[in-house]
């Protein structure tokens, strides 16, 4: 069931996860336009053919056909999702833009069914190659300065213990609230998240990913093989941080930060990207 690459699957199919093509059976049909001539006007008549319909008759009084709607109609279907698009998007600073399309390319690399569904199961991440999943992320660290993209996130989840509360306030998705008990509740997509690159944006805040469903689509996006490499710097890390508990510090900034994620659990996401 693994995919193709990215380069050479979506020349052929890059509508497919759109649902855009329908197929009902229908004849097809036949437009004949014909000109009557009168002293008053010119008159133009589309008659429409089908073999298993009568014509159908739609004059209108015009001094020449013209092909504008048609090609307004043809531009309106959304850019086919691909590595070069989100390279021109994240290049130009369009972050909300680039990750509209990071979500479209997932969606088209998980397979056939999540192109379907319209979104990508948990399960389905195993199916994105190394190869295509590193390119997405090397863009956005390519043009943010190392500030976004799933390897950064990973990261910062990591850092987090892996306890998705705490990452979720280290990147900026819950905010604070102003209440006299530290509370912490979740952005509304997608006016409340932070579409700018600037010092106090957080890191890690960008792609976003959807956790309406719960965290498992992000838990395997983190733990794909194509972020591996990661794993040992992140396990170097937590080596060094224990070596520092000996003074005691660490030890009581990591009880604190536990004492929060019990009463924000109660924060249901309400995000629907």
């Amino acid at each position: 069931m693994a995919n193709a690459s990215l380069q050479s699957f979506l020349p052929q199919h890059h509508h497919s996860f759109l649902n855009s093509n329908t197929h009902d059976g229908s004849p097809p049909a036949l437009l004949k336009l014909t000109t009557n001539s009168t002293n008053a006007s010119n008159s133009i008549s589309f008659k429409l053919f089908a073999s298993s319909s009568s014509s159908v008759t739609t004059t209108a009084n015009s001094p020449a056909p013209t092909p504008v709607a048609a090609a307004a109609a043809a531009t309106t279907s959304p850019p086919t999702p691909s590595l070069e698009l989100l390279g021109q998007q994240l290049a130009a600073g369009d972050y909300r833009q680039a990750d509209e399309t990071t979500r479209a390319l997932l969606i088209v690399l998980a397979g056939e069914a999540a192109r379907r569904r319209g979104y990508v199961f948990f399960s389905e991440v195993q199916f994105i190659s190394v190869e295509d999943l590193r390119a997405v992320d090397a863009l956005w660290l390519e043009h943010s300065g190392g500030r976004f993209g799933y390897s950064v996130q990973r990261r910062v989840w990591d850092k987090s213990l892996r306890e998705f509360t705490r990452f979720f306030i280290k990147i900026g998705w819950m905010k604070k609230l102003d209440t006299e008990v530290e509370q912490f509740n979740y952005r509304a997509f997608p006016d409340e998240f932070i579409w700018e690159l600037t010092d106090d944006t957080p890191e890690g805040h960008l792609p976003l990913t959807n956790a309406l469903r719960g965290t498992r689509l992000l838990e395997n996006i983190f733990t794909h093989p194509a972020f591996d490499c990661e794993e040992d710097e992140a396990a170097g890390a937590d080596e060094e941080a224990d070596k520092g508990s000996a003074t005691g510090q660490n030890n009581k900034d990591d009880n604190k930060g536990r004492g929060r994620p019990k009463s924000l659990t109660d924060f249901k996401p309400d995000y629907s990207f």
